[in-house]
């Protein structure tokens, strides 16, 4: 009786529960994401700190036109005296431009994107590097309300002529991998 009861509640709280959905269609959403993230240039993968705004504008309930503008700071310094690579910051830029898929699981969205644009490696570098790049994304949003979110996000930014010529390594040009908290606002 109290296995009926528990079931009886449990089915009312989610017939209840009002689906929510990322950046629905003709709705805009605005995040922010903070966190960490590595680099790999010049022989060292040093880890920093990783930020990013996205905006993305719903196509329809499942796809989003996303915008991301994201950079990220990595100290570095020379392994010994013989090093001839420079020490201090690793920063890295990107601004990119794709889609979003969402998957609507009630409060919970899963997501996944794909993106290309324009990503810059400068700083304690041997050789700044500027290229065409493309993001692969995945992350969730869970729904504190129905206009705010707080997620976790993964991101992968890579050269893809360079991963396509070498993919067991993830490629030899500089590449990124980030691990980030999101929280967005959808309007």
């Amino acid at each position: 009786m109290r296995t009926a009861a528990v079931l009886l509640a449990l089915a009312l709280s989610l017939a209840g529960a009002r689906t929510a959905a990322a950046a629905g269609e003709h709705e805009w959403q605005a995040a922010l994401r903070l966190g960490a993230g590595t680099v790999s240039i010049d022989g060292r993968k040093p880890w920093g700190i990783a930020a990013g705004i996205d905006i993305e504008y719903g196509l329809t309930d499942a796809w989003a036109l996303r915008l991301s503008f994201e950079g990220s700071t990595h100290d570095v310094s020379k392994s010994n005296d013989m090093d001839t690579r420079p020490e201090g910051a690793v920063r890295t830029d990107a601004a990119l431009i794709g889609l979003t898929y969402t998957f609507d699981v009630l409060r919970l969205v899963p997501y996944a994107n794909l993106q290309a644009g324009f990503a810059q490696v400068r700083g304690a570098v041997v050789t700044p590097q500027s290229l065409l790049a493309m993001e692969l994304g995945v992350g969730a949003d869970y729904f504190v309300s129905r206009r705010i979110t707080a997620g976790v996000s993964f991101h992968y930014l890579f050269e893809p002529g360079d991963l396509l010529s070498d993919p067991l390594n993830l490629g030899t040009n500089p590449f990124s991998f980030t691990a980030t908290a999101r929280a967005s606002y959808l309007f």
